[in-house]
Order: C-alpha cells, then structure tokens, then sequence
C-alpha cells in the first residue's frame, strides 16, 4: 500500500465461496531448482538412493518438480527417519514417483512405529524386585477346592 506496487491480480469469480488463488504464490522461489533438489536430497537418511529417487521424480514431472519437492520436504519435517528410510524403499521398489505417494507411505510407516511402539510401551519390566523371588512357585491346589468355592460352599 505504501508503493503503490501491484502484487497479484486475479479475475473476479462468479461463484460464491470459490478460491481465486496462482500456484505460484505458495511457491518458495528463493532457491533454484537445484539448489533446492540439493536440500532436500540430504535430509534422507540415504542421500544416494534419494538422489536417484528425486532425479526420477524431476525427469518424470519436470514442469511440477519444486511442487513435489516442497511436499518432500514437508514430509520429511513431520516424519521419523525411520519411516522416511521404510517409505523411500518402499517407493522405489514399488516405482512410486510422486510426493503424494511418498507421503502416504510416510504416513503408513509412520502409523506402523507408533503402533509398534506403543504396543511395547504396556510391558512393565521387573525391577527392584528381589531376584530369590523371581523363582518363586505359586502353590498348587486340588481342583476339587476350586470347585466347593464355585458351588458356593
């Protein structure tokens, strides 16, 4: 407002509600493309495999690359590098070249480590326990107790 400088115009829509927006708004443009192939490349856990990964991806997608390496790389900001190492893999085995792919398999390994996690996250170790106790035997009884006890008598 206070250059007077025009930043974005846009046509004036029709429809009620609808989202007039240029692609290239939400575009980081400060880096070149190889320069932002570069950053991305060395936040995989295996730069080399991610190297040739993303190259497949520029080669197939060359008009929409900085798109699908800004979804990359907004992956890899949420993800674990397990399941980033799990994804990558998965995607190349399976020839999956596109960002969303890569982050639905992020997304798959992901929920995989946290499950897994948290399914070893209920087992309580011993400790602080006396080890004689360890070997410990419950007492045996006869079944004919057990069922005096269940009829009540």
């Amino acid at each position: 407002m206070d250059t007077g400088e025009i930043i974005a115009e846009h046509e004036r829509s029709q429809r009620r509600g609808q989202l007039i927006q240029n692609t290239n708004h939400r575009r980081d443009r400060q880096k070149g493309i190889a320069a932002y192939f570069e950053s991305v490349r060395r936040q995989f856990p295996d730069p080399d495999l991610a190297s040739s990964y993303l190259e497949e991806i520029r080669r197939l997608h060359p008009r929409y690359t900085r798109d699908q390496l800004q979804l990359i790389q907004k992956t890899l900001d949420q993800a674990f590098q397990e399941s980033v190492d799990q994804a990558l893999r998965y995607c190349v085995a399976n020839r999956l070249y596109r960002a969303v792919d890569f982050a639905d398999a992020v997304n798959h390994f992901s929920n995989s480590c946290e499950k897994t996690s948290s399914d070893r996250s209920h087992v309580t170790q011993l400790s602080g326990v006396d080890p004689a106790k360890w070997k410990a035997k419950p007492q045996i009884r006869d079944v004919e107790i057990y069922r005096r006890i269940l009829r009540g008598g």
